[in-house]
C-alpha cells in the first residue's frame, strides 16, 4: 500500500498566495486550519508537526504558469494540487466519462455512485488503490477514498 502524503488544500492555498512574503526563518499558521510552519530558507516550507518540507514550483504551460508544492523528499501526495483544485471545483458537475487535466495531463474518469444513500461523484485514475469522491468538510470539500466516505451530517 502506498503510504498517503496529506497537504492541506487550504495550506497549500495560503503558502502559495503568501508564503513568498515570509522572510527564512519565520514561523506561521495555517488561518484556516491551524497547522503551524516555518520558512526555513526561501521558497521552501516545513510542516512544524512531521518536518515534511515542501517547496513552491510552477508547471509551466504554452501561456500560463500553475504553482504548486512539491515534496522535497519526492515523495509526492497521490492527488496534483492542479487535478484536485479542478476536481473539486468543477467535479460534481462535470460530464460522465474521461478528463485530462489540462496542467499535468493526468487521465480521468468520472461516474456517478451511490454511497450511504447518496449520489456522489467518484473519480480515477491509474494508479489510486481505489477511486475517490468529494467529501463536504467544515471549512471547504476535500477528496477521499470511496471506503473513507461519510455523509454530511446536516
Amino acid at each position: 500500500m502506498t503510504e498517503r502524503v496529506i497537504l492541506n488544500d487550504c495550506c497549500e492555498d495560503w503558502i502559495i498566495q503568501w508564503g513568498g512574503f515570509y522572510r527564512p526563518g519565520a514561523s506561521f499558521v495555517c488561518p484556516e486550519c491551524a497547522t503551524q510552519w516555518r520558512k526555513p530558507r526561501a521558497s521552501t516550507f516545513a510542516r512544524t508537526s512531521d518536518r515534511r518540507e515542501f517547496r513552491r514550483e510552477l508547471r509551466r504551460g504554452p501561456e500560463d504558469e500553475f504553482p504548486y508544492l512539491a515534496a522535497v523528499d519526492g515523495q509526492e501526495p497521490i492527488v496534483e494540487r492542479c487535478c484536485a483544485k479542478i476536481l473539486l471545483t468543477h467535479g460534481g458537475r462535470m460530464a460522465e466519462g474521461p478528463f485530462t487535466c489540462p496542467v499535468c495531463a493526468t487521465k480521468w474518469t468520472k461516474r456517478t455512485d451511490r454511497l450511504h444513500g447518496l449520489r456522489v461523484a467518484v473519480f480515477e485514475k491509474e494508479g489510486l488503490a481505489e477511486p475517490l469522491t468529494i467529501q463536504p468538510g467544515r471549512t471547504r470539500p476535500f477528496l477521499v477514498a470511496i471506503s473513507e466516505y461519510s455523509p454530511p451530517r446536516d
